[in-house]
């Protein structure tokens, strides 16, 4: 059930003609990664011991930061605004090429605060966060992971933490994570990510992960600047409506980061509650409508799905990215209000 290359032959096989040769060793293309996703594909896999660890062990957002109690109700909070100024092609880079989509919607929720803060000159941007040190803490050598174990990774009580994109040079090892190599990530499973590397990243650590418990704390969480990935069973249409929204269709096995949300009147008054920002891991792959600038291969998704996903218990918020050179103590909300327009 886990072997992504597998699933990715049948597709093509499925599609091509009759004595036509196939290429297997191209990566999949974003509508294929729909089609791998629809046909049952599992990029998010049990782990119990790290899901209950998260789910009781970790401190309640409202605990950690009373302040933020209220603080996105009725606003439009949109923290992915900061990654799109200083990384233009967030979204819809780095599209999937194998079954790490927990570790890209790890990384996407760890964009938002580390980018908030290095727009605001708190701490500096050294560009775009990789994925391959998180998936290759999956705990495994097959493909997929669980969204509890890889948040738990980037946490102050996990090994690893957030690597911008660079070439790692040091006596223990050299690894160059310029470009996004899934190879990598895949390969560390058995083993882990290289200690050194690990002892790199957990410099930059997310000082707080929280288990998501309510609609409440997802806005208010976003409202901060903090982003929320999400292991899910659901699966959405391509075709966005003229607000940027996604119709719930299908099921899919699937991580995304949730790095925005409108709780404005506008959104009560024609969706009967707000609509939360879904950012995939596939590229471009889908189309339609968009509001608040919102990034390519993204979408909104109703209240009652964001409800329900959070009920299911598969989010995790990523908040207080320690980030390089930090400076000053932040007021993350007064940052996501100005970026939020």
């Amino acid at each position: 059930m886990y072997n992504f290359e597998t699933f990715l032959q049948s597709v093509r096989k499925s599609k091509s003609s009759p004595g036509e040769e196939i290429n297997y060793n191209m990566g999949p293309s974003p509508n294929e990664l729909e089609e791998i996703y629809n046909s049952g594909y599992c990029g998010v896999i049990p782990d119990r011991a790290a899901y209950y660890s998260l789910r009781t062990l970790a401190p309640r957002f409202y605990n950690v930061y009373p302040e933020a109690k209220g603080r996105g109700k009725g606003k439009a909070s949109m923290p992915f605004k900061a990654a799109l100024t200083l990384d233009k092609e967030f979204g819809g880079y780095e599209s999937q090429t194998t079954g790490d989509c927990v570790s890209h919607s790890t990384r996407n929720a760890g964009m938002m605060d580390y980018c908030i803060d290095s727009l605001f000159g708190e701490t500096k941007f050294k560009g775009r966060l990789a994925t391959e040190n998180i998936y290759g803490a999956r705990g495994h050598a097959g493909q997929g992971a669980n969204c509890s174990r890889l948040a738990e990774y980037v946490s102050q009580n996990g090994d690893g933490g957030f690597l911008p994109r660079d070439n790692y040079i040091t006596d223990d090892g050299v690894v160059d994570l310029t470009v996004y190599d899934s190879q990598l990530g895949h390969l560390w499973g058995r083993r882990g990510t290289p200690r050194w590397l690990n002892k790199i990243a957990s410099e930059n650590k997310a000082l707080r992960v929280f288990s998501l418990k309510s609609v409440e704390e997802m806005i208010d969480a976003l409202a901060m600047g903090f982003g929320i990935t999400m292991c899910s069973g659901y699966g959405f249409s391509s075709t966005r409506n003229s607000d940027g929204v996604a119709e719930k269709k299908g099921g899919w096995n699937h991580a995304m980061s949730w790095c925005g949300v409108d709780d404005t009147e506008w959104a009560h008054d024609k969706y009967g509650g707000p609509i939360t920002l879904v950012q995939n891991s596939w590229g471009e792959w889908n189309t339609g409508g968009k509001i608040h600038d919102q990034p390519d291969g993204s979408f909104f998704i109703k209240p009652d799905v964001a409800r329900n996903m959070i009920e299911n218990g598969g989010g995790y918020v990523i908040a207080s990215v320690r980030g390089y050179n930090r400076e000053l103590v932040y007021d993350m909300q007064k940052y996501v209000e100005e970026i939020s327009g």
